[in-house]
């Protein structure tokens, strides 16, 4: 950490998050670093209205039997997106739509291609979208009903509804508008879905602005790749800033889920819990991580949707 500790820290807070220099306002080393992870990472967001007569469906449902389709039809974009190759990051998300959005059910379903390049990972997309449809043929549950995906609806950058389409350029994550008033105002970081934050192999049961910081800075480094590894050895930084934010104590409870596993052949347990932390002041400095923080979830179990931030005035 910089010289001054964490009195420098909070001076730094409170001065707006930035450092003066002849009357101007200039980013610091670790916010430029921050910046330029964030906009490494492109966000391809839909919404998907779904007809599934005969069937409950779930994200987990959705989740493996698109899963299982798309390594049908290949094995190497399988291996991309859904395992994250190299990395061992999938690259896309699935989450429950909220419950405003009709006709039910709905679910939205996120890409988060390996380059921002839009040429580059349009293969990748094609093929992803080939196996949603092999996936309907297929159907879902033990006794396989069909499925119908009636609409595809892009999701922009505030999450609003775009005109209906399969492809779309996306957004990147640098520089989203914090959603609730100014950085100074009084906010609500809600956790509807579990929220699995671990420490010492422990879920946290009362997690902390410094928790959920440093679990959003290790899914942005994860994102946004190895030339991360600079804004990853600054993250005692990013920690004393969550730990400088004037926040409320955790309200919330133990919210535990249970899915089959098709590899473990047997029900898993998901223990998280679900609730929201307030901030009094807003977030500060940490507004860019948080916002986008909102599109790529943290904690475990990212992939079914769990761990996403909904960020309310």
């Amino acid at each position: 950490m910089n010289a001054g500790g964490r009195s420098g820290i909070v001076g730094w807070w409170l001065s707006g998050g930035r450092t003066r220099l002849e009357g101007r306002h200039v980013l610091g080393v670790e916010q430029r670093q921050l910046d330029s992870a964030l906009r490494a990472i492109r966000v391809k967001a839909w919404r998907l209205h779904l007809e599934t007569p005969g069937v409950v469906a779930t994200v987990p449902m959705l989740r493996g039997v698109w899963g299982a389709a798309l390594r049908a039809e290949s094995k190497a974009c399988y291996c991309r997106l859904f395992e994250g190759a190299e990395s061992a990051r999938p690259r896309y998300l699935m989450r429950p739509a909220p419950q405003v959005a009709q006709p039910a059910p709905a679910v939205e379903f996120l890409l988060f291609p390996a380059t921002t390049n839009l040429l580059d990972d349009r293969d990748d997309e094609e093929i992803a979208w080939t196996a949603w449809d092999r996936a309907c043929r297929q159907g879902l549950g033990p006794h396989r009903h069909p499925f119908r995906i009636s609409s595809v609806v892009p999701l922009a950058w505030d999450g609003s509804a775009l005109e209906p389409a399969r492809r779309q350029p996306g957004f990147v994550l640098e520089d989203l508008p914090w959603p609730a008033g100014t950085e100074e105002t009084p906010c609500r970081l809600e956790f509807p879905a579990p929220l699995r934050l671990l420490r010492q192999a422990k879920l946290i049961a009362s997690p902390t602005p410094a928790d959920i910081v440093l679990a959003a800075l290790h899914r942005v480094c994860a994102l946004a790749g190895p030339d991360t590894e600079p804004l990853w050895a600054a993250r005692r930084y990013w920690l004393e800033l969550g730990r400088a934010v004037p926040f409320e104590p955790w309200q919330g409870r133990r919210l535990d889920l249970v899915r089959y596993s098709g590899s473990q052949k047997a029900e898993v347990e998901l223990r998280g819990v679900a609730g929201s932390l307030a901030l009094p002041v807003g977030p500060g400095p940490l507004s860019p991580l948080l916002a986008a923080a909102a599109w790529i979830h943290i904690g475990k179990g990212t992939v079914m949707g769990l761990g996403q931030i909904k960020i309310t005035a």
